[in-house]
């Protein structure tokens, strides 16, 4: 059989987000050893937080875009 390389799937906020359910799952059942998953939750929720920044930033470059085509045809007509 052929081992064939598995692509890798883009981290998402939605992905962050099934991740952090699950970690709250876990930490439900972690008893007194919960804290121990406290670092790993702050990283998922720091890197949830920038994935949101970032898809905001990327619409507001699209809507801009948009707005700039927008004002040049109506210029140019």
């Amino acid at each position: 059989m052929i081992n064939r390389p598995r692509q890798k799937k883009p981290v998402t906020a939605e992905r962050v987000d099934n991740a952090l359910d699950i970690l709250a799952w876990v930490i439900s059942k972690a008893g007194s050893d919960a804290n121990l998953l406290a670092p790993i939750w702050k990283r998922l929720e720091a890197e949830r937080e920038r994935l949101v920044e970032e898809e905001a930033i990327l619409n507001a470059a699209r809507d801009r875009l948009k707005r700039s085509k927008d004002r040049m045809a109506t210029q140019s007509a």
